[in-house]
């Protein structure tokens, strides 16, 4: 396969990415099962899939290394997607009803819990040795957006650095793992910081980007958003919230620009999303 373009051989492996999560669905007819392929089949852009497999490619991963990484890491972040619907009460995903909206709030809990464990079950297909190291780092980054979405959820400080800490728990750890379990499969662990320096970054640049469509909406809800910390009129205010995306996001660039072998090209291409987006 890899005599293919680039292109075309992050879509075919992707294509099996798609095959693997379902899989990991009930085999017999559930509510489970039907709210988790009603989840699954609801679009997506599917990027923690992509930066695994392009990670993958660069690092000269094997094909079923690579799939396993990128379905364990995909299901998960979309674990964490059916949780948060439920805990905002977000009614929408993808254009369809949320799972709690369209099933329930205890088929929600349960799909979700679900897709944790099944991305453990995706992982465990790896052949590669460094197996209990993968499900290790895998566990940790789960444990810190987990920490970050409670902290979230209970905020009471709204200084720019509570913001900051929160924005990087919450999206930081599943947005680098993918990049993060290549490294360790190829026996690059000593680059692990720099990837998740970089997440972060990005994950910063993606909040506050998310902030200046929200601010109104927010605002109305006494919500924290990046807005409310500054100090000016709206468009001033904007303007510097712009400013700090592109900010963060040009760090993420540069620092994915260190990763081996090109296996930061995944990230650099997001991050450049904010930096044109601001």
């Amino acid at each position: 396969m890899k005599d293919l373009s680039r292109y075309q051989y992050e879509l075919q492996l992707l294509a099996h990415v798609e095959d693997m999560m379902l899989s990991l669905l009930p085999d017999t007819a559930s509510t489970i099962r039907e709210a988790g392929y009603h989840h699954l089949t609801a679009g997506g852009s599917r990027v923690r899939a992509r930066l695994a497999l392009q990670a993958a490619y660069a690092l000269g991963l094997s094909e079923q290394t690579s799939v396993a990484i990128s379905s364990a890491t995909e299901i998960l972040h979309n674990a964490s997607l059916l949780h948060d619907d439920l805990q905002d009460a977000d009614t929408v995903r993808r254009g369809k009803e949320a799972v709690w909206q369209k099933f329930g709030k205890n088929a929600a809990v349960c799909t979700g819990d679900l897709f944790i464990s099944a991305s453990y079950a995706a992982l465990a297909c790896c052949k590669n040795e460094r197996l209990n190291e993968l499900v290790a780092h895998m566990h940790y980054n789960t444990e810190e957006v987990i920490v970050g979405q409670q902290a979230d959820l209970e905020a009471s400080d709204y200084s720019q650095q509570a913001y900051e800490k929160i924005a990087m728990m919450k999206s930081g750890p599943l947005l680098g793992l993918p990049v993060e379990l290549c490294l360790i499969a190829a026996g690059r662990a000593d680059s692990i910081s720099t990837a998740q320096q970089a997440s972060y970054e990005i994950a910063i640049a993606y909040q506050v980007t998310d902030d200046i469509k929200d601010m109104d909406q927010d605002r109305e809800k006494g919500a924290l958003n990046f807005t409310s910390l500054l100090v000016g009129s709206r468009d001033e205010v904007i303007a510097q919230a712009k400013v700090y995306a592109s900010e963060r996001a040009r760090k993420a660039k540069r620092l994915a620009a260190e990763l081996p072998h090109g296996s930061g090209r995944g990230l650099d291409l997001l991050a450049q999303r904010f930096v044109d987006a601001n």
